[in-house]
This record gives structure tokens, C-alpha cells and sequence, in this order.
């Protein structure tokens, strides 16, 4: 009896279990762990599994559905490209859901794609620009494992993907996790580019009919539907467009279509220069008219190119009616960031904070989504991913950091978040303070020009120092330098000139100049007033010699006083940092803070509310922060030019003293007279012989830099006359040129060349975003140290710079809230919470145990 009952209980042990895989899953093919380039076999790729969250289903009974994602490439929404988008409106729009807050994590291609793929913030997936990280070997070893392809392939989804992947993929692999694969190679093309289509690369021409990018995409996918039908299994497509990125060449049917459509006229449209904002914004202009002409041109165009997206809508939901699919396929519609025409005096492109940029579209119809209904949760294109798994049935990896919408569909006031990261750019704040040293100094100090690293004129540098009050005319007591202006009109620099008329000498000392072995010397007279001799007239070619290190001297002169004024700055930011190392430990000892205003709190307050006791410290360490970062800055600039310090005045006097290089005494030389020598006296000529040799040398390598300096300019000015150069980059904004050859299909560009400026090195930043029923504002923070705050409930286009309106409370808050977004991981979010998990359980087990103990004791005592 015993033995049976055991055999009994192995039974039931082994029946309750037994796993519960799905048969889907037992039918599909093995994955290979990758597939390159010309690959024959037919074994769908994919990533170790080792490094992989497992794929677990949910239970369900219902058939999962299809999942057809449309990505559009640089589609704004608050510039209006869905009024001219009339079949997208009526399929999705009318039939499904709108997300009116529909946002990018990043305003970038590449990194936001990559947030979309794997549900991660920038900051996690490391894919900060269109360069670098973008489809690197890093990528592919690591992030590109972890897209929701690869959980939804393991999980029996068929999985598809048409059109432009990553910027600088280049079609020499198939990323695993991909069935069907036909991925762009590079950056978004209409005609002339290469797809890789399942491992083998394949060449496209200009051709409409065989090569225009849209419709393949179109078609292929038309084609994965009808074969659908016939399978038992779901399949997920990504249809990714080129349009309407450029170069923006519209189907030949559309290319009539919009002229002087004025929808990106909005207000922000030419709202230049904008003092109050960026450093890019500070140093952008009102456009030119040829500007303004592209701008609508562009327009146009990118409408144009939206239309075959448009009727690839209608065609995609009517093949999906024919094949009884429509009822079981979620049809998703989102861009890879927003777009700006003309917005601030930008005349085109991406990347910046604002809504134009990261506002993007966002419709969804499908099964359970209630026609004509709009939804007001803010969504970004980080909860792309996990909504996927979550359709099909999976738990959401614990390292995503978006959420899935799904519940939104059913359940429109469910929330989902108030508060969300966008960021842009990979430059640290140490990265900043070595570049801006190198360059300019600070960014925003115009009068630093002279200390840049880049080759600058003597024109412009002489422009911008004669613009300060000590150099002006006439000269006052003790002034050296002072600016004129030449009869045709430019301007010029001189010594300033005595009561006499004569200016400052800068020649030789009176001293005994003997030769070894001598006793009789020679010395000058006729010295002024200084103890200097009155130089006499120099020849056209000295005069030339003196005039090229005379402007030397007199910049060096200039970059000394400069310096000097670095010092007091620097000694001054020293003093607040000081005293704001007072008030914190004030504040540590007392409970007190520091307000913007510097009144101090009170005693009592603080103590009644500890909460204001840690934001009015935590106010204190960041400006304590904000200071010393400034601090930095000087104390790197001051070294820069103590490093371009001129000659001390000793040194200089030494370099002009000059040995006669014969034994013969100057007697015929005017203003000269025999002197007496001793033989400390001849060690002393020695010395100054071999430094008057060493100065000489030096006085010719300088003349040889300035000839060979001339020769450059003349040459790059002769090649620009050849050449015509209409695009002068600053060397710290990125800029694009155009003109009459840039677009080869209609309509085409006949005005000529122009060139614009759209971006700056230094655009980092890091911004939250807060969307609810009270607050709809935008606060960035850059690299640079520049803060801006946005109110849109007020000032929907965000034209002004609202920061110094918001009390010192909230702009903490706020600050807060970016710090804690810049490191957010849903990783570590999770470990956190499972850590937490394991201490609760811990401390349950712990309590129940010292129960027990208590327990025993008692009955003990009580026997």
C-alpha cells in the first residue's frame, strides 16, 4: 500500500508540472543565431538566447492578432501635414483612436528608431546621434538582440520589415529576430539606393514603376496579408517609409498637387533672433526671402511625398477586408520624430525640444478600439515596443522602459504617465568646458573672439577690441594703445605718443656692450626721458618687419589686460561660492535655505515642514553646482591665456639688448660714445650676443610664417573666386547648402543657391515634459547651463522663455524630476523592486519566527 501511494504522488507531481508550451511555438522552426549577406538558408535569424528575457505567454484562448506598424520619417503634426491626408483620416482616424499627445523621447533618426525598436530612453541604449553608436557593432552585439522582433519571432509571430531601418546600416547582416526582411541600406532614399532583401543585396535604379521605394514597401506588404490567410499563424509588419525625408521625390501622379499650402506658417514661423532661448536661437537670424521661398517649396514637396503613404493606407485596410483579417489587426500610425519650417528662424530640419519637433503623430484602430475616440494620456515611441508584446500575449521584458497602451484602448482614463524624458545629444558637461576652452572660451562672451582657436583675421580681431573704451581716442594718462581709423575707413592700432609727439620706444637700454678681451666699449646717449633711446628712421623693409610684430605685440599687449580682468571675475565667482558654502551649513545646522533673492528662511518653517528644509538645500547645492561649473569655465580660460601671455618686460629688455658683432666701437654711428668695461661686463655681452642671434632667428621664421600665411590666403581666395562657395559654415553650427541641381524631380528648385545654418555642436540637452489636467509645461536643461521654461497653457508655441517667472520651489522640482528622468532604467527599476520584494518576504519570515519563538516561550513558562 505504501509503494502505491508513492507511485501515486510521482504521478500527480509529474502531471501538475509538466510545462505548458503552445503548439505554435512546437511548430515553429528553429532560429539561426545569424544570417549574412547572400545567406541561402531558410532558417529565420535570430539572437543567443542567453541573452535574452524569456518570452513567457500569457494565458489566453483567443487567437492573437496581427500587428502592422506604418513609420513615416520626419512627419511633423503641428505643421499640418494630416489635413492633406484624407484616407489616413478616414481608416485610422475615423475607425480607430487619436493619441493627442503623441511624443518622441528624442527628435533624432537613428536614436529615436532605436528607442522604438527596443523600448529604451536614449541614455540606455547609447545611440545618441545619426553617427557614432548608430547601427555600430555595439548595437548589433547588444541592443539589436533585444527589439520586440526577437521576443515576438520566438513567440510564433511571423515578423516582416520593410523600408529604412538605421541611418548608417550597412545591409551586410540581417538583424535577428526577422522572418521577411527588405532593410534600406543607409539613410532614406526614393530611387538610386540598395536594399538588402532576405541576405542578398539588390541595386535600384530611377525607374517609377520598378524602383520607387514607397510602393515596393506597399506591395510587399500587400503581399504578406494574402499569404496570411492561408496560415494559421500572426504576423507582425513594419512598414517603414522614406517620406516625407528628403530628398523628398513625390510619386509622378502627386507632383502637382499643394502649391502655396501656408500651414507651417504658424506663429513661431521666422520668430527671430530669440535672445531668451539656446545659444543656436541667440545666433539665428530672421530669414532671407530665398529662405522663405524654400520653406514653402519644401512644403509642398513633403505633402507630395505623404500621398503615397496615404493611398498605401487605404490599399493595406481594403486587402486586409478581402483577406477577413481587418477585425483581428491592431494598424498602427506614428512617425520617428516631428519636422520645422522656418519655426524660430530655423529654415528646416530636427532636433530641438520643442513641440514641432517631438510632437508627432499617433493613431491606432483595431480590435476593442471604439471608432471616432481620442485619448488624451501622453504616449512616446518607447511604448511601442512593450504595447506589442503586450498584444501578443507577452510579459514585458523587465529592462524596457515604456509601457504598454493597451490598456488605453478599453479604458480611456486610464494613466499611464504625467511626466516623461526627452533628450538629445551625447556632449557631457566635461566634454563642454574642454571644447568651448578650446574654441571660444564661453560661447556667449563676444569679446573673447581673440582667444579662439580657429584662424581669425586681424581686421576682425582689431573690429571687435576697438569697440572697447580703452582703446578710444585721445589717449588718457597711461593708456598704451589706441584705435584709428585709415583714410579708407579701416581701422588700425598704434602706440599711444608722449607730450613731445613721440611715441613709446621699444629699443635697447643704455649699457656698456663689450666684446671679450676688450677694456674700451660702447654704449647709446641721447636717451629721453625713461632712460630709452629716441629711435631713429628705419628703412621701408624694417618698418614692414616692425609693423607685422608690432600687431603681434599689441594683441599679446591686449590678451595681458584681458587676463587680468579673468582674474577679478574668477576671484569674484570664488566669493559667492564661498558664501553659498556658508549658507549650506547654515542650512545643515539650522534647517535654512537660500531663496534666488538670498533670504534666509525662517527657523520655525523649516522645522514644522522638513520638505522645505530639503528643497531649500537641495536650491543651495545646485547654484553651489551651476558656479563652480562657471568657475571651471574661467579658471580654464584664464589659463589659456596665461599660456599667450606676453614677454615679461625683463625678458623683452634682454631680447633687444644687441652685442656688436665686430671688435671695431660705432664711432661713426650717431648717438653712440665710448665706455669703460669690466669683465662681468663681457660675460654679460656674451649672453645678450647669443639672445640678439636667437631674436634675429626668430624675427625671420616670424616673417617667413607671415609670407607663407599671405600665400594661403591668397590661394583660398583665388579658389573661392573659381569656385563659387555660397555656403561660409560657422565652425560651430552645422549647416546645409542647396541650390538649382540638389532635387532631380519635380517640382525643382530654380532661385538659385542659399546656405542655412539648422543646428549647433553644443545642443544637448535634457528636458521633462509634463502633460495632465493642470500642467502643460517643457523645462530644459543644456549643457551649456542654459535653463528655459515653457508654460503651454499659456504659450502654446512656446515663444518665450517663461524661467524667471516660476518660483524657486518649482524650478527645484523640476530639476529634480530631470535628474532623476536622466538615469531612469527600467532594469533597475525592476532589480529595485525585486530587492524590495526579497526584504519584505525576509522581514515577514522574520516577524512569523520571532511569533513562534514568543509562542513556545510562553507555553514554556505557563508549564
Amino acid at each position: 500500500m505504501l509503494t502505491m501511494k508513492i507511485l501515486q504522488i510521482i504521478f500527480l507531481f509529474l502531471v501538475f508540472t509538466k510545462p505548458q508550451v503552445s503548439s505554435k511555438l512546437r511548430v515553429k522552426q528553429p532560429c539561426s543565431l545569424s544570417s549574412s549577406v547572400r545567406s541561402q538558408s531558410t532558417t529565420p535569424p535570430c539572437s543567443d538566447v542567453h541573452t535574452l528575457h524569456k518570452a513567457r505567454r500569457k494565458s489566453s484562448t483567443s487567437p492573437r492578432p496581427n500587428i502592422i506598424l506604418i513609420l513615416t520619417d520626419d512627419q511633423d503634426k503641428d505643421l499640418g501635414s494630416l489635413q492633406f491626408m484624407p484616407k489616413l483620416a478616414r481608416h485610422l482616424g475615423e475607425e480607430g483612436a487619436t493619441y493627442q499627445h503623441g511624443y518622441v523621447s528624442t527628435p533624432m533618426c537613428c536614436p529615436s528608431r532605436s528607442s522604438l525598436l527596443t523600448g529604451l530612453y536614449v541614455h540606455n541604449h547609447h545611440v545618441y546621434t545619426n553617427n557614432g553608436n548608430c547601427s555600430s557593432p555595439y548595437w548589433v552585439e547588444n541592443q539589436e538582440k533585444r527589439t520586440f522582433a526577437t521576443y515576438l519571432q520566438q513567440s510564433g509571430y511571423h515578423t516582416a520589415y520593410y523600408g529604412k531601418y538605421l541611418n548608417k546600416y550597412t545591409g551586410h547582416h540581417v538583424p535577428p529576430g526577422w522572418d521577411e526582411w527588405h532593410g534600406l541600406v543607409r539613410n532614406s532614399r526614393f530611387y538610386n539606393y540598395t536594399i538588402n532583401s532576405n541576405g542578398v543585396l539588390k541595386q535600384h535604379g530611377d525607374d517609377y514603376a520598378r524602383d520607387y521605394l514607397p510602393d515596393i514597401i506597399t506591395n510587399k506588404t500587400l503581399q504578406l496579408i494574402s499569404r496570411s490567410a492561408m496560415s494559421s499563424s500572426p504576423f507582425m509588419a513594419v512598414l517603414s517609409y522614406p517620406g516625407p525625408h528628403g530628398p523628398e521625390d513625390a510619386a509622378p501622379q502627386y507632383q502637382e498637387m499643394f502649391y502655396n499650402v501656408t500651414t507651417h506658417h504658424t506663429p513661431a514661423y521666422d520668430f527671430a533672433p530669440n535672445p531668451d532661448k539656446q545659444w543656436i536661437l541667440r545666433h539665428t537670424e530672421k530669414m532671407l526671402p530665398i529662405h522663405r521661398s524654400f520653406t514653402d517649396l519644401l512644403m509642398t514637396k513633403r505633402l507630395q511625398t505623404l500621398q503615397s503613404v496615404d493611398s498605401a493606407v487605404e490599399k493595406i485596410v481594403q486587402r486586409l477586408t478581402d483577406a477577413g483579417q481587418l477585425e483581428n489587426t491592431y494598424i498602427f500610425y506614428t512617425s520617428d520624430h516631428g519636422y520645422h519650417l522656418g519655426q524660430f528662424g530655423l529654415v528646416k530640419g530636427k532636433a530641438f525640444p520643442f513641440e514641432f519637433d517631438t510632437h508627432v503623430p499617433f493613431l491606432v484602430r483595431g480590435p476593442g478600439i471604439p471608432p471616432r475616440s481620442v485619448r488624451d494620456q501622453p504616449v512616446l515611441n518607447i511604448d511601442l515596443a512593450p504595447t506589442f508584446l503586450d498584444i501578443a500575449g507577452l510579459e514585458k521584458p523587465p529592462h524596457m522602459d515604456g509601457k504598454s497602451i493597451l490598456p488605453t484602448f478599453r479604458r480611456p482614463d486610464k494613466k499611464l504617465r504625467d511626466a516623461f524624458l526627452i533628450e538629445r545629444g551625447k556632449m557631457t558637461f566635461q566634454r563642454y568646458n574642454v571644447v568651448s576652452q578650446e574654441r571660444r572660451g564661453v560661447w556667449d562672451v563676444e569679446d573673447a573672439s581673440f582667444l579662439s582657436k580657429n584662424p581669425v583675421s586681424l581686421t576682425e580681431r582689431l573690429s571687435v577690441e576697438c569697440k572697447k573704451p580703452r582703446y578710444q581716442t585721445p589717449c588718457s594718462f597711461k593708456q598704451k594703445w589706441v584705435c584709428k581709423k585709415r583714410g579708407d575707413g579701416s581701422l588700425k592700432i598704434n602706440r599711444c605718443k608722449d607730450k613731445q609727439g613721440l611715441k613709446a620706444s621699444r629699443t635697447k637700454y643704455s649699457y656698456c656692450r663689450c666684446n671679450s678681451g676688450e677694456k674700451f666699449g660702447w654704449k647709446y646717449v641721447g636717451l629721453d626721458q625713461q632712460g630709452m633711446k629716441i629711435p631713429l628712421s628705419l628703412t621701408r623693409k624694417a618698418r614692414s618687419v616692425m609693423k607685422q610684430q608690432g600687431g603681434i605685440t599689441m594683441l599679446d599687449d591686449i590678451a595681458h589686460e584681458e587676463m587680468k580682468e579673468m582674474d577679478y571675475l574668477v576671484e569674484d565667482i570664488d566669493e559667492e561660492i564661498r558664501d553659498l558654502h556658508i549658507f549650506n551649513n547654515i542650512t545643515k545646522s539650522t534647517g535654512c535655505g537660500l531663496s534666488r533673492i538670498n533670504e534666509v528662511c525662517q527657523q520655525k518653517v523649516t522645522d514644522e515642514e522638513p520638505s522645505t528644509w530639503i528643497t531649500s538645500r537641495s536650491t543651495i547645492k545646485h547654484q553651489i553646482q551651476q558656479l563652480r561649473a562657471q568657475l571651471n569655465e574661467l579658471k580654464q580660460i584664464r589659463k589659456y591665456l596665461r599660456l599667450k601671455r606676453p614677454v615679461q618686460e625683463k625678458e623683452q629688455e634682454k631680447r633687444r639688448h644687441i652685442k656688436s658683432g665686430g671688435s671695431l666701437i660705432p664711432f661713426m654711428e650717431p648717438g653712440t660714445e665710448v665706455c669703460l668695461c669690466n669683465e662681468m661686463q663681457g660675460k654679460e655681452a656674451i649672453k645678450q650676443r647669443l639672445e640678439e642671434k636667437d631674436g634675429r632667428r626668430r624675427e625671420k621664421k616670424m616673417e617667413r610664417l607671415l609670407r607663407k600665411e599671405r600665400k594661403k590666403l591668397k590661394a583660398v581666395k583665388k579658389n573661392q573666386s573659381k569656385k563659387q562657395d555660397h555656403c561660409k559654415t560657422d565652425v560651430k553650427m552645422n549647416c546645409f547648402s542647396h541650390d538649382n541641381n540638389h532635387w532631380h524631380t519635380a517640382p525643382l528648385w530654380t532661385e538659385g543657391p542659399f546656405c542655412a545654418c539648422t543646428n549647433s555642436n553644443n545642443n544637448t540637452y535634457w528636458c521633462v515634459r509634463n502633460i495632465n489636467t493642470t500642467h502643460n509645461y517643457l523645462y530644459c536643461e543644456y549643457v551649456t547651463g542654459m535653463i528655459t521654461y515653457f508654460d503651454l497653457n499659456v504659450d502654446p508655441f512656446q515663444l518665450r522663455n517663461l524661467l524667471y517667472t516660476v518660483p524657486d520651489s518649482q524650478l527645484n522640482f523640476m530639476h529634480q524630476q530631470v535628474t532623476h528622468l536622466r538615469t531612469f532604467s527600467g532594469e533597475k527599476r525592476f532589480l529595485e523592486r525585486k530587492q524590495r520584494k526579497l526584504r519584505l518576504k525576509r522581514n515577514k519570515l522574520r516577524q512569523k519566527s520571532l511569533r513562534k519563538q514568543g509562542m513556545r516561550s510562553t507555553k514554556l513558562r505557563r508549564g
